[in-house]
């Protein structure tokens, strides 16, 4: 394949599998110093998502809009305006990394002379397969995520790269997260995430608050509790679980989360959007795993911590559960176990990336 000029990445979602893909971006960008890189997000992805390093333009199509009135008049208006744009932007390589059928036919809608993705046993809608001219064989062994779509990048001509992320914040976020901190005198502390979109990605949140109560009384370091829209709740029964001062509260966007996270000691929280940018970005973590594998969705760091429980019928990725989740039904102990395992790890040298 000739040296491409104008490459297309279609990841739609979700936050934490666009971090994923990051690393592989990175690896194209090394290769193709010169070339435009565009990626196609679902809008509501974008709105949340800090600037993507690598990236020239981020385009959005609205699936949201889509699944409410798919045959509706400005739907298929908003469609065909992709469609016009893709094809006018003469994409050499397009490179989907999410699977479906619908990645798949826009991979074909697009035009793109080259149309890369992965193999039937690998794409999570098998016709998706079949939109691609050349595909990336399953691995004889399981690969995390990242390496997955790092191999996708490489055979289409990347260079190999380590797998780190920088992700900046604007001064605004900064400035933001450090008042906060300072009113609420932090400066040593442990980030709870108790949120997912899964039910059954979610620990107990009266785990949590035992969780936060042993840090600060054992360990004697600070909790801030982060949760995203439509997640106050949660921090809620966090508090209201608590044995001693209950957990500081920061409800924060995602590109907030990112000097939050650069400055912390340690991030805690299942298999998130979040505790995904916290892997990216270096913050030492602990991830408590359910119904997804920490093999594929779990750290990368040697050095972080996965909690799990092997059962008959891991790893389902199931977004509801039969048998009462429980897969998640990990203790506290456990958990508290691998936070001071880690925390003996060393703590994290503070970076401050202002976009």
């Amino acid at each position: 394949m000739t040296m491409p000029q104008k490459i297309l990445i279609i990841r739609l979602s979700s936050l934490g599998d666009i971090l994923h893909a990051l690393p592989a971006v990175r690896s194209l960008r090394s290769a193709f110093p010169l070339a435009r890189i565009d990626w196609l997000v679902e809008r509501r992805i974008k709105t949340l998502l800090p600037p993507l390093p690598g990236v020239d333009e981020v385009l959005v199509l609205d699936t949201g809009a889509w699944r409410k009135k798919p045959w509706s008049r400005a739907t298929l208006s908003d469609l065909r305006a992709l469609i016009r744009t893709l094809r006018r932007n003469d994409y050499d390589l397009s490179l989907d990394f999410q699977g479906l059928l619908k990645t798949g036919l826009l991979s074909f809608l697009s035009g793109a002379r080259c149309r890369m993705g992965f193999s039937k046993n690998l794409v999570r809608e098998r016709p998706a397969h079949w939109f691609y001219h050349r595909v990336l064989d399953k691995p004889k062994e399981e690969l995390h995520v990242a390496r997955l779509n790092l191999e996708l990048a490489l055979a289409a001509g990347g260079s190999r790269i380590p797998l780190h992320t920088e992700l900046s914040a604007s001064e605004e976020d900064w400035q933001t997260i450090e008042s906060r901190l300072a009113e609420e005198q932090l400066s040593q502390y442990v980030i709870i995430n108790p949120g997912g979109n899964w039910p059954t990605k979610r620990w107990k949140t009266a785990n949590y608050a035992e969780l936060a109560d042993r840090i600060r009384l054992e360990l004697l370091l600070r909790v801030i509790v982060t949760t995203g829209p439509e997640e106050g709740h949660l921090y809620t029964e966090i508090r209201e679980g608590c044995a001693t001062a209950p957990p500081a509260h920061f409800p924060v966007s995602f590109a907030q989360l990112i000097p939050l996270c650069l400055k912390a000691r340690l991030f805690v929280g299942g298999d998130t959007g979040p505790f995904h940018l916290a892997c990216a970005l270096g913050t030492p973590t602990v991830g408590i795993f359910g119904p997804t594998s920490p093999v594929r969705n779990g750290p990368l760091s040697p050095q972080d911590r996965s909690v799990f429980h092997k059962l008959h019928c891991s790893f389902c990725y199931g977004r509801t559960c039969p048998t009462q989740n429980e897969c998640m039904d990990i203790g506290v102990d456990e958990v508290f176990e691998a936070v001071v395992q880690r925390l003996r790890g060393g703590k994290s040298q503070e970076r401050r990336i202002i976009a």
